[in-house]
């Protein structure tokens, strides 16, 4: 070979040597397999759709428009190498002080307030959050599922009566091993899982952007966190140290980036929205009922002085699609919307809803969600020529009076009662009003409701200063007449 060909090939020869060995490293990261499992993955996402229902209605789930952004777009940076069935994850936040997060089978990732409150860049967000995408990705909820079922029933019959998978019996095997919802096979795992987690969450890191190092540094800076609150993350996980030196270990094989996203900007924002809301609960207070555990987080009035600044309605509108589909509703643009569990939401505009001696109150707002009525009664609350059906006039009595029990200062407002036609069906309303002693204000709510084809009720309660009823009578007729509801979603 003569020099100009040896010229030639030296850099040749480099680049092979070079893809050689990137390739290498490459293959060299620790290859993680996932366990035994008697379900198939869309049974995984059928177990977690239902779970989180179940989980949400115990939950507070923090509803903020800035805050679940930031986290989704982690969430979904990160998932797109999370590996395994490919599954449509979903992030929210849980409104709780303590330092934890948990997933269930199928894509559904809860982080706690506490994470991102005490991470202090996005790497340390992202840490704690492809280590749950990992037990995801791994199926190691309903792994664990099956390995208990195992114990109970024999793998032999298993695999007799299954061919070793779960089929139809889904439910009969998960109600058996503790159900649905937050059920402690979803929640904790063995050392060994937490060790695959930890392992295949940095791997995850790593090809998303970050290093695993900052995977590291949250647990450093979990050292230095106040006692008093709960650091179950930690204690639901192996020990900081032998998790350390396994992160440490793995980041040996990994090709990490040259400059990892750590951001610590736009954490700063979320931390600064996060405050809005005042301190979280801790999840011993959300499990004793301490504070409402209702599914939503409404922004914070600071003292009752602040009622009656809201901004007027803006003549521009959007439109509110509920999650399941029940319903849709219209609503000035320059309003909030507060999601709740089920069909429940909160309409309201910036003010008109937060915390006034201890207590939620909404003094300006719309609330549109399900009842099912559990009794019936005699006396009439609606008067009128025309009566509608027993069974709608019934209910509506009954969703009055719980209203009343709620709020005993509310009182019917003779003659409000009236009939009309909302979306094709019968409809029924009536006004009620008194002053609420937590706010010091005389306030006049609306109740509109609509049955379904099982009895229950769709219902809007309009809620307005009684000085501004009038003034908010044209937005409260405008809202009624946009609401479309489908039967078929319920």
């Amino acid at each position: 070979m003569n020099r100009s060909a040896q010229s030639v090939a030296r850099p040749v020869i480099a680049l092979m040597i070079a893809m050689a060995l990137t390739a290498g490293m490459a293959e060299a990261q620790t290859k993680v397999k996932a366990g035994f499992n008697l379900f198939s993955p869309q049974q995984d996402v059928e177990i977690g759709q239902q779970s989180a229902v179940e989980a949400e209605r115990q939950l507070p789930i923090l509803r903020d428009s800035d805050v679940d952004a930031y986290v989704n777009r982690i969430g979904q940076k990160l998932a797109q190498n999370a590996g395994g069935p490919g599954f449509q994850y979903r992030f929210r936040v849980v409104n709780a002080s303590d330092i934890n997060a948990f997933a269930l089978p199928g894509g559904y990732v809860y982080i706690n307030r506490g994470i991102i409150e005490n991470a202090r860049n996005e790497g340390e967000v992202a840490g704690v959050i492809a280590h749950e995408i990992a037990h995801v990705s791994l199926r190691h909820g309903t792994h664990q599922a099956s390995k208990a079922y195992g114990a109970q029933a024999g793998l032999q019959i298993l695999g007799g009566l299954l061919g070793g998978k779960v089929g139809g019996n889904t439910a009969q095997i998960i109600n058996a091993v503790g159900g649905l919802g937050l059920n402690a096979l979803f929640l904790k795992y063995s050392r060994d899982l937490e060790t695959q987690a930890d392992v295949r969450g940095a791997q995850i890191l790593a090809a998303s952007g970050y290093t695993p190092a900052d995977m590291v540094s949250f647990f450093h800076q979990l050292e230095n966190v106040d006692k008093s609150k709960k650091t179950t993350w930690l204690s639901d996980h192996p020990a900081p140290p032998d998790r350390i030196a396994r992160i440490e270990k793995e980041r040996q094989l990994l090709k990490e980036p040259a400059t990892p996203t750590q951001n610590t900007s736009q954490l700063a924002s979320i931390k600064s929205d996060l405050r809005r809301y005042g301190n979280a609960p801790t999840m011993e207070q959300i499990a004793r009922g301490t504070v409402p555990a209702t599914g939503s987080s409404n922004p914070p009035m600071t003292s009752a002085s602040t009622v009656g600044g809201v901004e007027a309605p803006s003549r521009t509108w959007q439109t509110y699609r509920d999650r399941n589909g029940l319903f849709s509703v219209d609503y000035p643009s320059n309003w909030q919307v507060y999601q709740g569990n089920g069909e429940g939401v909160t309409i309201a505009p910036q003010g008109g809803v937060g915390n006034v001696g201890n207590k939620t109150e909404i003094v300006y707002g719309l609330i549109v969600n399900h009842y099912d009525p559990f009794g019936n009664t005699s006396r009439s609350y609606l008067r009128g020529n025309n009566q509608t059906s027993s069974t709608l006039q019934d209910a509506t009595e009954d969703l009055l009076r719980q209203i009343q029990q709620n709020s005993p200062h509310l009182q019917v407002i003779r003659g409000s009662g009236q009939q009309f036609n909302l979306d094709g069906r019968t409809a029924m309303s009536a006004a009620l009003r008194g002053r609420n002693q937590n706010t010091g204000l005389d306030e006049r709510v609306t109740v509109v409701t609509r049955k379904l084809p099982d009895d229950h009720l769709i219902y809007m309660l309009f809620v307005t200063p009684e000085r501004e009823a009038s003034n908010y009578s044209s937005v409260l007729n405008a809202m009624v007449r946009s609401i479309q509801i489908d039967e078929r979603a319920h």
